[in-house]
């Protein structure tokens, strides 16, 4: 494998914590005497206080709250009532500034916090990462595979997260958690349907071996078939890229099948493994260049995860993965008329020079059936790790992460196959001060090697002090992202690698003041805070050149944001949150707004329970401020600078969700819901991109002269307009 990033040097102090992590983490091996019994929640979750309610978290989201990180928690519950049918909408509507990239009825997309780039926030299913390793091929949106109706809750973690999680968390990490079995016997069912002819089912059984429930399975699954609402308009499309039929439907399948499985061994000691398979099949012809183009993303993951709580003092948990996304991508473009007397188009009218003629040529590696070429990645992963808790003195988390991944894709690409592995070694301190026991302290340090760059050394701070109803938090850190292998090796019409590239760091700190109160029925929660983040040798693509190609941004990106936050939680029966995050996003020396990063967004989330809890509403809104997109290549200015050639803001729009539910039974376990998406019928776009006229009639006969300012144009991927989806779920 040829080396992809630059080396930072190794630490001075490198050898020291390395010694100190390595016996830090052999600790629990030596421990020999069977320990006092613990409560199972402590091993895998534990209840614990968000902004004045009780939540469920894992034992890592428990922990950063403790020591001042930013969380939020987003529950089932709260997923069911927005009745997202893909994780996207889930996102846009239910965590705080989050930002998504490309649009989420197309296949295709990115979940972005804190004004970040798909690379700096990380998304992990139950510990996998399904960040993109850029096979071959082109890129694989692990996202879009994960099935809303099985996550249990969803855990932000804002701010550098990379510390526990790996590269890419330099901004937030967005964990999710899943249903998994628990010893009890349950069945859940559920099924929709809705606008463009969208279609769903749903379930999952769990249930035990045995009847002290040591042993227990779940199976699940789901199949969403939607044929999708429009995505770009008949206008975007260049006139023989029309002509051979570009314009047409966005159809999306995505299947997803497993299996898991609890053997409790002991009071102190649970093992899990869970096995699945997914399958999303879609289309995304782009209106610039783009006739036909299916795609098929095939996305088996297994993972494991294995705890023990040694004595009051030493836990110990194993988590390992393995995953291998492969995708097949068919992408044909338009044949044209190249003789300069005319032709015969395929249902034999005559034609000028420069028109389609309605047929369609596969481009390289993309064509139909065994032309079709695969691209994809191995992963595998380990994470051992420690918690050492001396009470009234301090508490250590330590452990080794490694991840080691590999294209997978087929030998016609130039892309070798060999492993590019990484060792993390970490250690988290957390001293308790004696004439302050409230005050909450964590300082870490973790050391990632690895052949391709030698060693990285990150850091990561955090605390928390209460006052009263008040607090103050504040968190920082760094992390670091290496370019992706299609970056660097990928070969095609349209997209160039580019071997040079260097890896990104980021260095992000946060803080914030809440305040959490109850008055008699009423709880009022809020927060204001701000971050700070930096971001070094950017890596970033080009647009609307042919090819384009990637590189490395030498002005630092410079992310300044606030938020807001208040809860306003009356009884059982209302409940109502508004929050609001700005942004600048900017290159040092600059005054405009980096591309695809709103300047603010304000959304809330409003729900109104009948006193018997039958009748449930729900509404979902959302503004998002100014947001740009720059293209067309660079132009040199008067003052002989280099700046895009055009700029459009696509931003400044408002959109609302809402749902209607009914539980019926005895236990309320029926439930129907009617759910209506952008009620105020909206036109929006998610986002802007850019294309060329390469294609066109005009340019083919030579009445566009290349790089000109009419050989480029913009065009909105559009939002979703108002819709409406019933859906029935039941218990048992």
């Amino acid at each position: 494998m040829v080396k992809h990033s630059r080396p930072y040097g190794r630490s001075k102090f490198g050898a020291v914590h390395l010694g100190l992590l390595l016996g830090a983490s052999l600790l629990p091996t030596m421990a020999m005497a069977q320990a006092p019994a613990a409560a199972e929640a402590e091993a895998a979750a534990s209840s614990i206080i968000v902004t004045g309610q009780r939540v469920e978290a894992t034992k890592v989201a428990a922990d950063a709250i403790a020591f001042g990180n930013n969380i939020q928690i987003v529950s089932s519950e709260a997923i069911a009532a927005s009745g997202a049918s893909n994780f996207a909408e889930l996102a846009q509507f239910l965590i705080k500034g989050a930002n998504i990239g490309y649009s989420p009825d197309e296949g295709e997309y990115t979940i972005r916090l804190d004004g970040g780039g798909d690379r700096d926030t990380l998304v992990v299913l139950d510990g996998v990462p399904l960040y993109d390793r850029g096979p071959a091929l082109e890129d694989i949106w692990g996202s879009t595979t994960i099935d809303p109706h099985m996550i249990e809750r969803v855990e932000v973690f804002r701010g550098g997260n990379s510390l526990f999680f790996g590269s890419n968390g330099g901004i937030g990490v967005i964990s999710l958690v899943t249903k998994r079995p628990d010893g009890t016997n349950k069945v859940e069912l559920g099924a929709s349907y809705g606008e463009f002819n969208s279609r769903e089912l749903w379930g999952n059984a769990k249930f035990a071996l045995d009847a002290e429930g040591r042993h227990s399975f779940m199976v699940y699954g789901s199949s969403q078939q939607t044929d999708g609402p429009r995505i770009f308009a008949p206008e975007s499309y260049v006139d023989n890229v029309a002509k051979a039929g570009g314009i047409q439907k966005y159809p999306l399948n995505r299947n997803n099948i497993g299996v898991k499985y609890l053997w409790k061994i002991d009071d102190d000691t649970n093992f899990r493994i869970n096995g699945q398979y997914t399958q999303i099949e879609f289309q995304d012809p782009f209106p610039d260049n783009e006739t036909f183009s299916p795609n098929r993303v095939r996305y088996p993951i297994v993972d494991f995860s294995i705890d023990r709580r040694w004595s009051d003092a030493i836990y110990t948990e194993l988590t390992g993965y393995w995953s291998n996304p492969r995708l097949n991508n068919t992408e044909t473009f338009a044949e044209t008329c190249t003789n300069r007397a005319g032709c015969v188009d395929v249902k034999g009218q005559p034609i000028r020079f420069g028109d389609a003629t309605g047929r369609s040529t596969p481009y390289p590696n993309k064509g139909f059936g065994a032309d079709s070429k695969v691209g994809g990645f191995q992963e595998r992963g380990l994470n051992f790790r420690n918690t050492f808790t001396f009470p009234k003195l301090v508490e250590f988390v330590a452990g080794v992460q490694v991840v080691s991944y590999k294209d997978d894709s087929d030998p016609v690409f130039p892309v070798g196959d060999a492993s590019t592995t990484i060792t993390g070694l970490y250690l988290d301190a957390r001293p308790v001060i004696p004439f302050s026991p409230d005050t909450k302290i964590s300082l870490a340090v973790r050391t990632d090697f690895a052949k391709s760059f030698d060693s990285k050394t990150i850091w990561k701070f955090g605390f928390r002090q209460p006052i009263g109803p008040f607090y103050i938090r504040g968190n920082g850190g760094t992390s670091y992202s290496l370019p992706r292998t299609n970056e660097l090796f990928s070969v095609s019409p349209t997209q160039v690698g580019n071997p040079n590239l260097q890896t990104e760091t980021t260095e992000t700190y946060n803080g914030a003041v809440g305040f959490s109160k109850a008055f008699g029925a009423m709880q009022i929660n809020a927060e204001v805070g701000a971050f700070r983040t930096d971001i070094s040798n950017r890596i970033q693509g080009t647009s609307g050149l042919t090819p384009n190609t990637w590189f490395n941004n030498s002005a630092v990106t410079e992310i300044r944001g606030i938020t807001a936050d208040m809860d306003f939680i009356l009884g059982k029966q209302f409940t109502a949150n508004i929050n609001y995050t700005k942004q600048r996003a900017r290159l040092a020396g600059t005054d405009l707004q980096i591309n695809e990063t709103p300047e603010y967004m304000i959304t809330g989330n409003v729900a109104w329970h009948s006193a018997n809890e039958r009748f449930h509403v729900t509404l979902l809104p959302r503004y998002q401020g100014p947001e740009y997109a720059t293209g067309g290549g660079n132009v040199r200015q008067p003052d002989g600078t280099l700046a895009a050639r055009f700029r459009n803001n696509f931003g400044n729009y408002f959109v609302m969700n809402g749902s209607i539910a009914y539980w019926a039974g005895d236990e309320r376990q029926h439930r129907f819901q009617l759910r209506v998406v952008n009620i105020t019928n909206t036109k929006y776009a998610e986002r802007y991109g850019y294309g060329n006229m390469r294609f066109s009639s005009a340019f083919l006969r030579g009445e566009i002269a290349a790089n000109s300012d009419a050989y480029f144009y913009g065009y909105e991927f559009e939002g979703k307009p108002r819709a409406v989806y019933a859906s029935f779920t039941t218990s048992f």
